[in-house]
């Protein structure tokens, strides 16, 4: 239920006052209005589900009471109802249930009950009614019986009750809302009808009918306003009660007051009673003392807890580990230090800055935002990427808390690049994994194939005269699963499944014994370099594949010069691990390229001269022997392959070697 609907009935209301006044006072107006008003808290109440629920049920009853105060008084006894009548007794249960309800609307929140700004309010009540009734009107206790005279002081005691609560809420801190001053207008408007009421009542000169009954009916239109209206939600959005200055000047001028009437009092009847002239005045002064003590103390106290909320505020606001923002539609009003590094951007730009100018535009939720506008989320978590000042993109993680009444949002950001890296990482490795032992399967049943296939053709062979042409076709077959056969053994070394034959192995000599198979390989335009350093470099590996690793990079390297240029291959020993380089100056790698080329089947060669084994096979073999692979390259700068082996014992110095040098020619 929107507030057109508590607008539309205050002015319903309106009208409806009008046309009592117009009319000559229907009574039908007089007691729907009551009960009408009584219907819409109830309608709201079930509506908006408010707390505390009991307040405004409490409020429809005191209006219900009211309306039954109304029937019974113009319908029971016809014009000329005796007092007290059963109408008093509804019109005093309908006053007293009114300040209950107006007085648990504010009694109670989160920071506990206020139970001395309800005294404080109560003392001021008092002071006014006693100087209001010694100024305006005798002090008789009413006329004709016991009942009479009961009735007669019950209802100024209860106006004064009502006049307290209203006093007490506006002692109570927080945000005050539309139903709030609704509400305080409808306790307001019926004190004044009530007071407005007495001199015709004690001189018998009330005539109904006329404007005087507006306040009463003023005060149900405004109540039923207040209840319809969803703020009656919240009515105060709390806050510790801030103890203004005010407040003790009403106190004190309250009690004072008191004090000096009485005193006046005794002097201008020229009756001194000096001792209890005296005493009254000391209980003033006393109690005015004490409770503006008490109330510096707890000022002083409210100040004392501000101040410390305010700096663990402070401190957890400026060194928390994630970003902060805090703003209002969308604007980044206030930002920590840690999302201003985070963002690029210092706070005073950010505070002027809405928080899509630095969002991607493909993270904006336009069905998110509607539903934010629309009051219908109040909170919600989500990723999404911000746009830093110099242009990248940060991955974040994102809570975001709202105050839907106040408009008041807390953001809570998380940087999440590096752990999207580690996830990316975590997925590459996986699916590495599961295709290696796809690999490996495969491998080991198609060699089983391939065995037979060479061991058949062996036969073939042993059966055919080498002159006869059927020879020349079991050889290609035979060369065909050889190959194979070779296929599969780079397939079991990706999937680290191949059977190693470990052996202390000296990888300087590795490289030194390749030297003339590679020189061969990499052809005439390339020229190769060897460098060793001063110490045996001994690791525990499989003699062959470390061969094979050594030729399937240099292969790689010689695909990337085709122009020609340099191929440096370099053993060298870092603490406890075997290192060996290989660098080229060929084409290099992008960035895409780069992050692909270990998986099986990728070549950027062109179809039908590579596997994409090569590199795949390498990163399983250097796995396999404990090792790490890393390259870096970028396009037009070459790219250098670091191998980092475990070594099998500490590395003894030998003679120095002069770095070898071959040029293919």
């Amino acid at each position: 239920m929107s507030s057109i609907a508590a607008r539309a009935y205050l002015g319903l209301g309106l009208l409806a006052m009008g046309a009592y006044v117009a009319l000559g006072g229907p009574e039908i107006i007089y007691e729907s209005l009551g009960l009408a008003g009584a219907g819409a808290v109830v309608v709201g109440v079930i509506a908006h589900k408010p707390q505390p629920r009991v307040a405004w049920l409490a409020l429809a009853s005191s209006m219900a009471l009211s309306g039954a105060g109304d029937l019974v008084y113009f319908n029971a006894y016809g014009t000329s109802p005796p007092y007290p009548s059963v109408a008093d007794a509804f019109y005093i249960a309908a006053v007293c249930t009114f300040a209950v309800a107006v007085t648990l609307l504010v009694s109670r929140s989160e920071y506990g009950r206020d139970f001395f700004s309800y005294v404080d309010a109560l003392v001021i009540a008092a002071a006014i009614g006693i100087l209001v009734w010694s100024a305006f009107f005798d002090g008789s206790l009413g006329s004709g019986n016991d009942l009479a005279r009961v009735v007669s002081v019950a209802y100024p005691i209860l106006d004064l009750l009502l006049l307290a609560a209203l006093i007490h809420v506006f002692f109570v801190g927080g945000t005050r809302t539309i139903a709030f001053y609704a509400l305080a207008g409808s306790v307001a408007m019926l004190l004044v009808a009530d007071l407005w009421y007495v001199v015709p009542a004690l001189t018998s000169s009330y005539v109904p009918g006329t404007w005087r009954d507006c306040g009463w009916l003023g005060s149900y239109v405004l109540a039923g306003a207040a209840g319809l209206h969803p703020s009656m939600r919240p009515f105060v959005i709390p806050r510790p009660t801030v103890l203004h200055a005010r407040r003790v000047v009403l106190l004190v001028a309250a009690v004072g007051s008191l004090a000096v009437s009485g005193i006046l009092e005794q002097l201008l009847s020229g009756k001194v009673a000096v001792y209890p002239l005296a005493g009254f005045a000391a209980v003033a002064a006393g109690f005015v003392v004490a409770r503006v003590s008490s109330l510096i103390r707890q000022l002083e106290t409210a100040i004392a807890a501000a101040r410390e909320s305010e700096r663990r505020f402070r401190m957890i606001f400026e060194r928390a580990p994630i970003g902060i923002s805090v703003g209002r539609e969308g604007i980044m009003s206030e930002t920590n230090p840690t999302l201003q590094r985070m963002l690029g951007y210092s706070g005073e730009e950010l505070a002027r800055m809405h928080y899509t100018e630095i969002t991607d535009p493909d993270d904006r939720w336009a069905a998110l935002q509607q539903e934010l506008d629309d009051g219908a989320r109040n909170r919600f978590e989500i990723d999404k990427r911000y746009i830093r000042k110099d242009g990248e993109l940060v991955d974040t993680h994102v809570h975001v808390a709202l105050d839907l009444e106040d408009g008041l949002g807390i953001s809570l950001i998380e940087d999440v690049t590096r752990r999207r890296e580690l996830e990316e990482q975590l997925m590459q490795a996986q699916k590495m994994e599961a295709i290696g032992k796809l690999a490996g399967g495969v491998a080991h049943d198609f060699n089983n194939l391939m065995t037979a296939v060479i061991g058949y053709s062996d036969l073939l062979l042993m059966e055919i005269d080498s002159g006869d042409p059927r020879s020349a076709r079991v050889d290609a077959i035979r060369d065909s699963a050889v190959r194979a056969g070779e296929l599969t053994h780079q397939l079991l070394a990706f999937g680290r499944r191949q059977v190693l034959l470990v052996a202390e192995v000296d990888l300087r000599e590795v490289v030194e014994r390749m030297d003339t198979l590679l020189c061969r390989l990499i052809g005439e335009n390339i020229r190769l370099e060897t460098i060793f350093g001063a110490e045996e470099i001994i690791v525990r590996a499989d003699k062959t594949q470390l061969e094979q690793v050594v030729m399937n990079l240099a292969v790689n390297a010689r695909d990337a010069m085709p122009d020609g240029g340099a191929l440096t291959i370099a053993a060298l020993v870092d603490g406890s691990r075997a290192v060996l380089c290989v660098l080229d100056d060929g084409c290099g790698m992008d960035a895409e390229t780069l992050a692909r080329i270990y998986e099986p089947f990728f070549t950027t060669k062109p179809f039908l001269e590579g596997s994409g084994l090569g590199l795949s096979t390498v990163h399983g073999i250097v796995g396999q022997t404990g090792g790490t692979i890393e390259v870096e390259s970028s396009p037009g700068a070459g790219t250098m392959f670091t191998i980092r082996l475990p070594l099998s014992r500490p590395a003894a110095v030998l003679p120095v070697a002069a770095p070898g040098a071959t040029l293919v020619d």
